[in-house]
C-alpha cells in the first residue's frame, strides 16, 4: 500500500468520526464551516511553526502561484463543498449523506482524465467500481430515524442535491489542490486552503447576517463538546491526510478511497446509536474491501 492510499483510508476513518459529531452540532452549515476553518487553520499554523523551529527552515515555502491554486481549491472544495455537505448531512443524517457522496469517485475519474491526463488501469477501474458498488449497497437499505439529527430539516431531494454539489466541489478542489502542491508540503497546503476558506466563509456569514449568531452559539459548552473533537478529527487530521493522498495518488483513486467513510460509520452508528449491523452491511463491506484491496496494490 502506497503513502497516498494509506493516507486516504486514514482520512476516511477520521471523517467518519467527524460526520457523526458534525451531524449533531447545532450550528448552521455556513456557521459550522466558518468556525471549523478558523480553528483548524490555527492548528495548522501552530503545527507549521513547530516544524519550522524543529527543522530550522521557513514556515512557508509555497510561491504565489501555489497560493493561487490552493486558494481557489479552498474556496471551491471547502467553502462551497463543505457547506453543501454539511447541509446534506443535516437533512439526511450521516449515513444517507455519505451515500450521496459516493458519486465523488465518478467525478474524480472524469476530472483526473480531463485536467491531469490521469488514465487509470483496468484493474484500478475494477477496484473503483467494486468499492463504490459495495459502499452504495451498504447504504441503500432504509435508514433509522435515530441517524437523522433533525436540527435543520429539509426535503430529501434537497439533501441529495446539496450532497451532489458537495461531491462535485470536492472533486474540483482536489484537482486544484494537487496542482498547487507540486512544490508544497501537505500541511502547508492544508493551512493555505483553510485560511482562504475561513475568509470565504466569513463573507458568506456577513452576507447572510449570521456572523453574530454563529459567534454566540459556537461558545456554548454543549456545542463545543461535539464541535472541537469533530474539527480535530475531520478538519485537522482529515484534511491533512487527504492532502497527502492527493499528492501521492491519482485523483480518482484518492477520492474513491476517501469515499469509504461509510464503512467506518457502520460500527460507529452501532456503538453510538445502538443500530444493529445487518447482513447486507457485512456483504457490502466485503465487496468494498475487495475493491480497496485492488486499489492499494
Amino acid at each position: 500500500m502506497g503513502t497516498g492510499e494509506f493516507a486516504a483510508l486514514a482520512a476516511a476513518a477520521f471523517w467518519a468520526v467527524a460526520s457523526l459529531l458534525y451531524g449533531q452540532t447545532p450550528l448552521s452549515a455556513a456557521g459550522m464551516n466558518f468556525s471549523k476553518n478558523v480553528l483548524a487553520a490555527t492548528l495548522f499554523l501552530v503545527q507549521l511553526a513547530v516544524l519550522s523551529f524543529h527543522h530550522d527552515r521557513p514556515v512557508f515555502s509555497a510561491d504565489a502561484m501555489a497560493w493561487a491554486w490552493l486558494g481557489c481549491s479552498g474556496v471551491i472544495g471547502i467553502v462551497l463543498g463543505d457547506t453543501f455537505y454539511f447541509r446534506s448531512l443535516q437533512i439526511l443524517g450521516p449515513r444517507r449523506a455519505l451515500i450521496v457522496g459516493t458519486t465523488a469517485p465518478i467525478f474524480g475519474l472524469a476530472a483526473g482524465y480531463l485536467f491531469l491526463s490521469e488514465q487509470p488501469s483496468l484493474l484500478a477501474l475494477l477496484g473503483i467500481a467494486l468499492t463504490v458498488g459495495g459502499v452504495t449497497y451498504v447504504l441503500a437499505e432504509p435508514s433509522s430515524e435515530e441517524e437523522q439529527p433533525g436540527l435543520y430539516p429539509g426535503t430529501t431531494w434537497a439533501g441529495i442535491g446539496y450532497g451532489t454539489l458537495g461531491a462535485i466541489c470536492m472533486t474540483l478542489g482536489a484537482v486544484l489542490s494537487k496542482i498547487g502542491m507540486e512544490n508544497c508540503a501537505a500541511a502547508e497546503a492544508s493551512f493555505i486552503r483553510l485560511l482562504v476558506s475561513a475568509l470565504g466563509a466569513l463573507v458568506l456569514l456577513l452576507v447572510s447576517r449570521q456572523l453574530r449568531t454563529t459567534l454566540r452559539q459556537v461558545k456554548r459548552p454543549d456545542v463545543l463538546r461535539r464541535f472541537v473533537p469533530a474539527v480535530l478529527c475531520g478538519t485537522w487530521l482529515g484534511i491533512w491526510f487527504s492532502q497527502i493522498a492527493y499528492k501521492h495518488a491519482t485523483v480518482g483513486i484518492g477520492i474513491t478511497l476517501l469515499s469509504t467513510s461509510p464503512l467506518f460509520v457502520i460500527p460507529l452508528v452501532r456503538i453510538f446509536f445502538g443500530i444493529r449491523v445487518s447482513p447486507r452491511a457485512v456483504v457490502g463491506t466485503l465487496i468494498a474491501m475487495v475493491g480497496v484491496a485492488l486499489l492499494t496494490q
